[in-house]
């Protein structure tokens, strides 16, 4: 962990009771909580958690950058919050976040509590990290084809395994029976450039975007500056979501009427961005007008297989039209599994944008508190 002075001996004493309770309470997930962090019955998840003390007012609070799977040991945490009498945020966030904020100092933290160490030894570029405490291990799964582990002597006809030990894997490997590849710390950065760039299959993304008048001011421009975090290359590098060449992006401006669509192919996504920035904010709210035209700028049933395809809906209001009923009959005539990921800020109608993804197979993402540019990064990394 990375913990402020004034802070370190009541944040270790929290980290040690932490790691006492994530030992003894393996599992437990349930904890009452105001904000608890899940799935709310708007579909979308809180980012922020803190845990207060039962015995009364705290002598300070402890802020951590921490990974969203820490949401499991609820109970650990209220428990060394109670022991230590120091109040618990959690600020849950992607490992490449929690990298990236231990590269710019710290940010407001206190400590960081990543899904693994690696993230801390990639991202403490700074050397600002001057505790640290170990809650768990991760278990490595060593997965080989039937026929080899039959033929190793590690597993029956069946199928079945037997026990096999470490020292069993360097010496079918020292004897030239085995080969394998494994990530290292050292050059993950790179793995995930070329991944991101050369090894995925390109992405086919249509952002339906809510420009009716109540998105005048703030909310056109978090939008704006969100899509320049998820579509310009030099901005999205530094999250591993820049476009490549294969990809396509579509923008579809909405109000009460459509706007032209504008495509963007491989990191040429300039001129979306510039028509993204410069389109008036006016008029009503038509969510399903919008996506009617989404449909029609889906691949063809022929380059399918060739992408990833979504669409983004982003709105701040409810739809007042009559196109629901016509859109989901469209949607579902289409017969493909095309998820509809929503982001709602503002006064956005849960319930419309949780239908939606129900229909979909998709998420509700909740932009109205927060950086919305790191929301954008959360969505492209679906697709």
């Amino acid at each position: 962990m990375g913990i402020m002075s004034s802070l370190r001996r009541r944040a270790a004493a929290v980290a040690a009771a932490v790691c006492a309770g994530v030992l003894a309470l393996t599992g437990c997930t349930a904890f009452n909580n105001s904000d608890d962090g899940t799935a709310d019955g708007n579909g979308t998840s809180a980012t922020t958690q803190t845990f207060q003390p039962s015995g009364g007012k705290p002598t300070a609070t402890l802020s951590i950058a921490s990974g969203s799977e820490n949401k499991e040991v609820a109970v650990a945490i209220q428990k060394a919050a109670d022991q230590s009498n120091v109040a618990v945020t959690m600020h849950y966030m992607g490992s490449l976040e929690i990298m990236n904020a231990l590269k710019a100092g710290g940010q407001d933290h206190d400590a960081v509590w990543p899904a693994s160490s690696m993230w801390i030894s990639m991202g403490d570029t700074k050397h600002i990290v001057k505790d640290a405490a170990s809650t768990s291990t991760t278990p490595i799964v060593f997965g080989i084809a039937k026929s080899k582990a039959v033929k190793l002597g590690w597993a029956d006809d069946t199928g079945a395994t037997k026990p096999v030990s470490t020292a069993d894997i360097l010496a079918a490997v020292s004897d030239g029976k085995l080969t394998f590849s494994m990530t290292s710390a050292t050059v993950i950065d790179s793995a995930l450039n070329v991944y991101q760039t050369a090894l995925r299959k390109p992405s086919w993304t249509i952002w339906v975007v809510d420009y009716s008048g109540s998105m005048s001011g703030e909310g056109k421009n978090g939008v704006v500056k969100g899509l320049n975090a998820a579509l310009d290359p030099d901005q999205a590098k530094k999250s591993y979501i820049e476009p490549a060449s294969g990809d396509v992006n579509i923008l579809i401006p909405f109000e009460t009427e459509v706007h032209r669509p504008v495509k963007a192919t491989g990191t040429s996504t300039s001129d979306l961005l510039h028509e993204a920035d410069a389109t008036d904010a006016s008029g009503g709210t038509d969510i399903y007008e919008g996506l009617l035209s989404a449909l029609d700028e889906l691949p063809s049933e022929s380059e399918a297989s060739q992408y990833t395809t979504a669409i983004v809906l982003m709105t701040d209001g409810r739809s007042n039209s009559d196109h629901q009923d016509e859109f989901e009959s469209a949607y579902k005539s289409r017969g493909r599994d095309l998820p509809i990921f929503s982001i709602m800020f503002g006064d956005a109608d849960p319930s419309q944008l949780k239908s939606l993804a129900t229909l979909s197979n998709a998420k509700v993402f909740d932009g109205r508190s927060g950086d919305l540019a790191a929301v954008f990064r959360q969505v492209k990394g679906f697709n």
